[in-house]
């Protein structure tokens, strides 16, 4: 039996589908779905799960890999495989179950980079990331590994953007769920172009897991000696993204269209996103 037939659309609970869930239930449900389609990051063009002499992350669901010589923008090159920042960032990660499952369930590739173009110092004293999913490849990422709180959040910012793959929802257009035209454009949260509304929802909605990943490690480090640094990373970051969050959330309210779907996914992501 092959994925399309395992799937009944009307069945979905989308308005679950839009949450990080601890039990992973979503991320299984986008990967069943990336399998029923074809083309573009769709499951086709996965490299699929760990081979038995790969390192691994996440319960031994990812794996970390070179895929090729750079990543698809040539200022970043690949970095160590075993770099230590990378445990550390996903012992991060596992602080929120719900991120955990995210990346458990829907990444299979992790390829570690270094930014060519900004000095190490930089990335290092702000605590910051560079990550991309790729140009085609569905379930694979890349990540500097600088330091671990920006590879943990980078961890889940680019899972989200998977997940939203894998249920049809791309860059620049849709299969379900967005039904705005296109070609229409509108302001960004994170860029300074305008872009289709299924831009806007991957940003809000990939920024939306890095600011809840950020709100818990705030907390669990809350009392943790010698983290004073971590937590001043993290306040950081939380300004920097509730500034440009609250506009793109605002954005969305007044302006998607969805499609049945759509109302539930996008009424859910809505409200947790306010809670957030």
């Amino acid at each position: 039996m092959s994925a399309a037939d395992e799937l009944d659309i009307d069945r979905i609970d989308w308005a679950a589908l839009a949450l990080p869930d601890p039990q992973g239930r979503g991320s299984a449900l986008a990967r069943t779905m990336a399998n029923a389609r074809k083309g573009r990051w769709s499951g086709e063009t996965a490299l699929g799960p760990p081979r038995p002499d790969e390192l691994t992350l996440f319960d031994g669901r990812v794996a970390i890999r070179h895929v090729r010589d750079q990543c698809h923008l040539p200022r970043y090159r690949n970095a160590p495989l075993d770099h230590p920042n990378i445990a550390i960032a996903e012992s991060y990660v596992r602080r929120w179950p719900g991120g955990y499952a995210l990346v458990r369930g829907i990444v299979d590739t992790y390829n570690p980079i270094f930014d060519t173009e900004i000095p190490a110092e930089r990335w290092t004293s702000s605590g910051g990331s560079a990550s991309h999913f790729d140009t085609w490849r569905f379930g694979m990422i890349f990540a500097t590994v600088y330091h671990p709180i920006g590879l943990a959040q980078a961890f889940v910012h680019e899972a989200a953007h998977q997940k939203l793959f894998g249920i049809g929802v791309l860059i620049e257009h849709a299969d379900r769920i967005v039904r705005n035209d296109p070609t229409r454009l509108f302001p960004s949260p994170v860029v300074e172009r305008p872009r289709p509304m299924t831009a806007v929802l991957h940003a809000e909605y990939s920024f939306i897991h890095v600011t809840e990943l950020e709100l818990l490690l705030l907390d669990a480090l809350r009392d943790e000696p010698d983290c004073e640094r971590e937590r001043r990373i993290l306040r950081s970051f939380l300004f920097r993204n509730l500034t440009r969050l609250e506009p793109g959330l605002r954005t969305i309210e007044a302006a998607i269209e969805t499609d049945a779907a759509g109302d539930q996914f996008v009424g859910a992501f809505i409200c947790w996103a306010k809670q957030v």
